[in-house]
């Protein structure tokens, strides 16, 4: 089970029993298949670190998705 929480939307945690491992970008689209929900810009972190695309989430992992707001 991968649990994603989407913060400061109305999404919030969605979880999914995927076979894992899967690229972060395969998880997001799960995410985005199942909510219709589609982040713009964002920021994923999984236990304090920042997550890419391309990083292998596995089973359990914990991942919360802020939105990335611009400051300029």
């Amino acid at each position: 089970m991968v649990r994603v929480t989407f913060k400061l939307t109305e999404v919030g945690r969605v979880e999914l029993d995927l076979p894992t491992p899967l690229l972060f970008r395969e998880v997001l689209q799960h995410c985005v298949t199942r909510t219709g929900y589609t982040p713009g810009g964002y920021i994923a972190v999984r236990k304090g670190k920042v997550v890419s695309a391309g990083d292998m989430i596995e089973d359990g992992d914990e991942i919360d998705i802020f939105p990335a707001l611009s400051g300029g």
